[in-house]
């Protein structure tokens, strides 16, 4: 198979109890005081969801059923970036196997200690999730072309539409100009049939 992967990143508080996109309101702050700040309070996002509701999405949206899981590995050596001393010249190393262990409980021990084990937010800083999904073709893209008479950018352009549609929690119709509503609903018209729903 020929697959073009898609990708979705996002990102979370650290300092939160668990993997959610809205930190957990503070005694003093502005949420626990009732007030927010362009979200609603207590909304939350719970990311471990994100897979499940990417399988529904596209059983839904891609009748052609051309979108596969990808499972993400790393690498065997990682790259460490380190400085002995604020001023200090940063450094390179190479991290494998035990030590690889030893510098991740090290950093969540650091993490720890600063957040008084998630007592205290860290605004600033974001923790980035990855959820990938390939697109694949049973044949080449000129056999696609040429023998199915299929245009694969349209089918590239239909998942990274459904994506699109699950990163940003938006419709369809609310992410792409008017100028192209016109292709979209004569090409894929179950996703703007699905955003007309949604907006009725």
């Amino acid at each position: 198979d020929n697959c073009a992967e898609d990708s979705y990143k996002d990102a979370v508080n650290p300092a939160s109890s668990s993997v959610r996109g809205t930190p957990t309101p503070q005694p003093g702050s502005e949420q626990a005081q009732g007030t927010s700040s362009g979200k609603e309070v207590g909304s939350q996002r719970d990311f471990t969801q994100i897979p499940i509701e990417m399988g529904d999405r596209f059983d839904e949206l891609d009748t052609d059923g051309i979108v596969r899981p990808i499972v993400i590995q790393v690498g065997d050596a990682w790259t460490k970036k380190a400085q002995k001393a604020l001023l200090g010249r940063q450094s390179l190393s190479i991290v494998r196997g035990g030590e690889q262990k030893q510098e991740r409980d090290a950093a969540f021990d650091l993490l720890d200690a600063l957040t008084k084990s998630g007592a205290f937010p860290i605004d600033a800083a974001t923790l980035h999730i990855i959820v990938a999904a390939g697109h694949c073709f049973h044949k080449t893209i000129m056999e696609t072309m040429i023998q199915d008479n299929t245009n694969p950018i349209e089918k590239l352009e239909r998942s990274m539409l459904i994506m699109a549609e699950l990163v940003h929690q938006q419709p369809v119709g609310t992410l792409i100009h008017e100028l192209h509503h016109g292709r979209i609903a004569s090409s894929f018209p179950a996703m703007l049939e699905t955003h007309a729903s949604r907006s009725s």
